[in-house]
């Protein structure tokens, strides 16, 4: 078993502000109507949401989101009645929540339409122009997309303007590119943050679109004065872009910053992390033993895992081909090897996600059906949200495949070192961005290549186990060292310094100077 240092980081706290405004698509809490149509509510899903609840009970602090139940927009009903917010209903959480609506046919058209079918896929590099309707794209942009970064920009103003202590404003991901420009139109002097989850492509995937969707992305976005992107890749790709569609802006590679209309924005690289203490205590608690029993009777001599939501980045078809192909060229393995697939259907609204989701049950009952015996099933498959369920299960993975086509980061490839308790051996693509802090903790793969895929499987099934425990100690470590609490830190002390600047006035001379200096470099 892998060995475990201390997880703390000190999380250092805001200066000069008194008050943080977060922003993002979904909320922290998400409210549903029971049978009799009272509000019941559970808190949102993800380590980010802990980590900035924990912010938020050192200060004061309003999340703004969008309804997406109708729970959701019932409680926003009733904010409407107390002034816009209302406390949080949750146990341990001190904010203030601001819940936004607009209707349906809005939302659609922003979330699914622009956000999921276009954004998504555009910066995961698997967007087709050639399927393109562009008359249906502009309508969604300019009623979709367009009118609900409006609305949440005139939310995060009105709580700007709610008291007259300073504010900090945080923006979260691909679904607000407009909103710090929106809200700079009337603050400008506040300081915004926006962190983007997601990978940001080559300038030339921007380019498929139309032109004036382009230029509104990175126009908007460089209403932020610090943008976070999960790796040093993205950051550059964003500058490069920056350079190429906004006229007149000047860019610093060296610095990581670029001038657009009298205004700096920072591109900074913030790797995305866990809780590693909230994961470990989830398997340790009533309800992770719970399902601890559950597993172990599907344990092998060799187990195989997966966890991941269901849609096409995630590239769970070829995972699954490779393991059938691992299986034909090692018929030794056959009843030895148990493969677990905890598979969160996702997005089922729109189509391509529930064509993925019938490929995925019609290849685990096609290999199923092809090696099964009276004694041996080769894949058990649990499908359903279940975030104990999978975590409790990773203690026991020999391997933990993480064969995404790209991520941003991939939060599996650090939940699983952290929690496992077998020296298991990460297979990972090197187009994630945890292949940036994992690759040496990890074997290796293609996302694309089945055969290599295959082998990589093996090879990790067959690792002798001093290299096993040297690769998991080297993964448990890095993501223990550069957790959640060490990445939120790093994006306070950036903000910090802006805020120091801001109160001693030397903000606005060190820009003009910077730029000018930047402007005489490049003649």
């Amino acid at each position: 078993m892998p060995t475990r240092m201390k997880t703390d980081v000190h999380l250092p706290q805001l200066k000069h502000a008194r008050r943080l405004i977060i922003a993002s698509n979904r909320g922290p809490v998400e409210f549903q109507l029971s049978q009799n149509n009272t509000l019941k509510a559970r808190r949102g899903a993800g380590g980010m949401v802990t980590a900035l609840i924990d912010v938020g009970n050192q200060m004061n602090m309003t999340w703004v989101a969008m309804t997406m139940t109708e729970g959701d927009r019932l409680a926003a009903k009733e904010m409407e009645q107390h002034g816009g917010v209302m406390p949080s209903p949750l146990r341990g959480q001190k904010m203030q929540l601001h819940y936004v609506s607009v209707p349906k046919a809005t939302y659609r058209k922003h979330y699914d339409k622009i956000s999921n079918e276009l954004l998504w896929f555009l910066q995961h590099y698997m967007y087709d122009p050639v399927q393109s309707n562009v008359r249906q794209l502009q309508d969604s942009w300019e009623n979709g997309y367009c009118e609900v970064n409006q609305a949440l920009a005139d939310a995060v103003v009105a709580e700007i303007e709610r008291e007259d202590s300073l504010p900090v404003v945080m923006l979260h991901d691909y679904h607000l590119y407009l909103v710090s420009s929106l809200i700079r139109k009337v603050h400008p002097s506040i300081v915004i943050q926006q962190f983007i989850h997601i990978p940001w492509p080559d300038i030339r995937c921007w380019h498929f679109l139309p032109g004036n969707i382009a230029q509104a992305i990175y126009a908007g976005l460089v209403g932020n004065d610090i943008i976070g992107f999960q790796t040093e890749r993205d950051a550059r790709n964003f500058l490069e872009g920056a350079r190429t569609i906004l006229e007149g802006a000047v860019v610093d590679f060296e610095e990581g910053a670029l001038w657009w209309q009298g205004h700096r924005t920072q591109a900074r690289a913030y790797p995305i992390s866990i809780s590693v203490t909230e994961e470990r205590n989830v398997v340790k608690s009533a309800a992770g033993k719970r399902a601890v029993e559950e597993v172990k009777p599907l344990l092998n001599e060799f187990t195989i895992m997966r966890t991941d939501r269901i849609e096409p980045t995630k590239n769970i078809l070829r995972g699954f081909q490779a393991y059938d192909y691992m299986l034909e060229e090692h018929p030794e393995l056959l009843g030895r090897v148990n493969f677990l697939a905890y598979l969160v259907p996702s997005r089922q609204s729109l189509p391509i996600y529930r064509r993925t989701s019938l490929e995925v049950q019609a290849i685990i009952e096609e290999i199923n059906q092809k090696y099964s015996t009276d004694a041996w099933t080769p894949i058990h498959a649990f499908f359903g949200n279940d975030r104990v369920r999978a975590l409790a299960a990773m203690q026991f993975y020999d391997v933990l495949l993480v064969n995404p086509i790209i991520d941003g980061m991939n939060l599996v490839a650090k939940e699983g070192p952290v929690v496992n308790q077998k020296d298991g051996v990460l297979v990972l693509s090197r187009t994630v961005g945890a292949f940036q802090q994992l690759a040496k903790g990890s074997v290796p793969t293609s996302p694309t290549d089945v055969l290599e895929t295959s082998q990589a499987l093996y090879k990790a099934l067959m690792l002798p186990p001093e290299e096993r425990h040297a690769k998991a100690m080297f993964a448990t470590q890095a993501v223990e060292k550069n957790n959640l609490t060490a990445w939120l830190a790093k994006q306070i002390g950036d903000i910090n310094d802006l805020l120091d600047r801001a109160v001693t006035g030397k903000g606005a001379d060190e820009a003009e100077e910077a730029t000018t200096d930047v402007v005489a470099n490049v003649g």
